[in-house]
């Protein structure tokens, strides 16, 4: 199987987004998920195998990484550099920054100057923030203005909403929804990633909310934002046009429900038929409907369902095959098939709107 079958099956909306990358229909993507041993070795291998380059933020020094191969064409800008070496040793090469303090960086940067990076043979080593362009030409515009945002942050008069602006101008974000997004931030501290779930309770789309939404990398101002489903949409026929195969795979992923118990813990199911589990089920049906009586809780919607997948490792413990109660905004209660474990989450003082839901999407 392709690696990018692979990420395509655990992580459907970023592979959606590569492939907007590179068809140049979107500047930059930021993998917004944890990757760890194998899963960073293969990520590597598929960047590589791309032939995209990428920007490590962490540890210091800040890299900028690109695939070997591309020394060979004569196009490749980096072989214009006055610094170049040839490496074939590597299936990737990062140039690092020569500067002893990280904030000196990105000042340079945000003048829009590229100071003298050494050139290193890329070995494997994770770093906690990676961003992805298409070309070095795109990759080093985008730090520019990454640059700008952080050297504007940092001064007293400058906002946050000025750094999120620049910011989401650099990933390609709709206009309307980074200036929402400011706003949120700055009112709600942390928990801005809210008013996007918050639409679709209001506006009654739980259970048709646009796939195309799951697709973009950032929080829509509204579930009937049209310009981010325009812009969903463009990820997705990217994709198709890129591989269709690929494409069928992500969308049967995008369609399955997600439960949202809140911000923090938010998983993709696979909804399953009991007799198909088979001897796996050791607490029947019937043995979860007496645990929900028992715990006073009165689901609307109950499912046996497997979570495959976590963003992050802190998660981990959720993945497994499940009974899944849930009392929209009132409360979840799941129940391992396999193992009787229960959890019970009950709505509290700091509970939004949007907490204990089951949310499916609609594709046309």
């Amino acid at each position: 199987m392709k690696l990018i079958e692979e990420f395509a099956r655990k992580q459907p909306a970023f592979v959606t987004q590569l492939a907007a990358v590179m068809l140049g229909r979107k500047p930059a993507v930021k993998v917004e998920f944890e990757l760890n041993g194998r899963d960073y070795e293969d990520f590597i291998e598929l960047l590589t195998g791309l032939n995209l380059v990428w920007f490590e933020h962490s540890p210091n020094p800040v890299r900028i990484c690109y695939p070997t191969s591309i020394q060979k064409s004569v196009d490749a800008e980096v072989k214009a550099l006055p610094w170049y070496v040839e490496t074939k040793n590597y299936s990737f090469q990062r140039l690092f920054a020569d500067v002893g303090e990280y904030e000196k960086f990105w000042e340079i940067m945000s003048e829009g100057e590229m100071i003298p990076l050494k050139l290193e043979g890329g070995t494997l080593n994770p770093s906690s923030e990676i961003v992805i362009s298409k070309d070095y030409e795109r990759l080093t515009n985008f730090l520019t203005q990454y640059a700008v945002a952080k050297t504007h942050r940092r001064q007293p008069q400058r906002s946050m909403e000025t750094f999120d602006r620049i910011l989401g101008t650099a990933y390609g974000y709709p206009e309307c929804c980074t200036t929402k997004f400011a706003e949120e931030r700055k009112r709600r501290k942390s928990q801005e990633d809210y008013l996007f779930y918050e639409s679709i309770v209001e506006k009654g789309l739980v259970k048709t909310v646009p796939l195309e939404l799951r697709v973009v990398a950032h929080v829509a101002c509204s579930v009937q934002c049209q310009t981010s489903i325009s812009l969903g949409r463009q990820y997705l026929d990217s994709l198709k046009e890129y591989d269709p195969k690929i494409h069928k795979i992500v969308v049967k992923e995008l369609e399955k429900p997600t439960l949202f118990i809140d911000l923090w813990h938010q998983f993709t199911v696979d909804e399953l038929m009991p007799e198909i589990c088979g001897d796996l089920i050791k607490i029947e049906k019937d043995d979860f409907l007496r645990m929900t009586k028992r715990e006073s809780v009165k689901p609307d919607e109950i499912m046996l369902g497997r979570i495959n997948h976590i963003a992050f490792q802190y998660l981990a413990d959720f993945v497994g095959l499940w009974w899944i109660g849930v009392d929209s905004r009132n409360a979840v209660l799941l129940c391992n098939a396999e193992t009787g474990e229960m959890r019970l989450y009950k709505r509290h003082g700091d509970s939004n709107i949007a907490d204990y839901r089951i949310f499916r999407y609609n594709y046309p």
